[in-house]
């Protein structure tokens, strides 16, 4: 943990500013809710708490000290090749306003009946299938991960159309504007009186990205393929959820594998093989990156869930 120490000597040495987390800077439960029950006590208050700040809460704490753009970097996630650029400056000469590295396959049903629910209410369109799902489901009626026929495809339940893909924020560049406009304010102060944080463990990935799918275009959302990322979760010394996904600019993408793997399955690597993905950065890009992931943890239904990519080894960006 970090020390006064520490940061009293971070802040002689860099360009760093401290915010100290409490009640008036969105570090607390809302009063309303002070009492709400999660189902499970295995959710530690700490950790609930940081779901409501990163979903909830951060975004106007940051327009309040005048930044304009955040990135987030866990203390569990690896920046495994180098970047040769200033990931804000490629976010803005896009004119992007939400950049995320790689894909997790998550959604709680809970979840998504609140976000249908809140969508016909503010009468926003459903999401819809571009087709990947319909090909994983039914490949004999696609070719080139494509539907043979157009027409086929029609808006689902949020968790069972594109809503089931999250972005795996615990990397991620944004602009705090969009988060603090009108529409995702309402949002945002929406999903905070659901108590579903504090009931259900509904988390900042999954509100993250009803966020971007229901109000932000396709056409401001990019992500990012080029750097080789690790982050999971450990538990009993073991790899359970996550993984790494190589950089498609990753000098020694192969060597970065060898050491994943001489890190975490010396023994076992053949229960964790290496897969190939063809990526989209961005909806007016229509090239794919290539990259290598080796992902843990399964869905209910035993799909691998992060980093995901279609069984096709294709993800485009929908």
């Amino acid at each position: 943990d970090l020390g006064r120490r520490d940061a009293d000597a971070a802040a002689g040495l860099t360009n760093v500013r401290w915010c100290r987390l409490s009640r008036e800077t969105g570090w607390d439960r809302p009063r309303e809710l002070q009492d709400a029950r999660a189902r499970e006590s295995r959710w530690a208050e700490g950790y609930l708490l940081m779901i409501r700040w990163y979903a909830v809460t951060c975004w106007d704490v940051l327009d309040a000290l005048g930044y304009e753009w955040m990135m987030r970097f866990d203390d569990d996630s690896f920046l495994l090749s180098p970047v040769g650029y200033d990931w804000f400056g490629a976010m803005r000469a896009g004119g992007f306003a939400y950049g995320f590295r790689t894909l997790s396959r998550e959604c709680d049903r809970t979840f998504g009946q609140f976000v249908d629910a809140y969508r016909e209410t503010e009468r926003i369109p459903a999401p819809v299938d571009d087709g990947t799902i319909f090909c994983e489901r039914v490949p004999k009626h696609c070719l080139k991960g494509r539907p043979r026929r157009p027409g086929v495809l029609a808006a689902r339940p949020y968790c069972e159309g594109p809503g089931r893909l999250g972005f795996y924020n615990n990397w991620f560049v944004t602009a705090v504007a969009f988060w603090t406009s009108p529409a995702v304010a309402r949002f945002r102060r929406t999903f905070d009186e659901s108590a579903l944080i504090f009931t259900h463990r509904n988390n900042d990935l999954i509100f993250q990205t009803a966020a971007v799918r229901l109000l932000l275009p396709r056409e401001r959302w990019r992500r990012f393929a080029d750097f080789s990322y690790q982050h999971h979760t450990i538990r009993d010394g073991a790899v359970r959820w996550g993984g790494l996904e190589t950089g498609s600019r990753d000098p020694d993408a192969a060597g970065t594998l060898r050491a994943y793997f001489d890190r975490w399955h010396a023994d076992d690597g053949a229960a964790h093989p290496a897969r190939r993905c063809r990526v989209q950065l961005a909806r007016n890009n229509a090239s794919f990156e290539e990259v290598s992931y080796v992902a843990h943890g399964r869905t209910r239904w035993g799909v691998l869930a992060a980093p995901y990519c279609n069984k096709n080894g294709r993800a485009p960006l929908w």
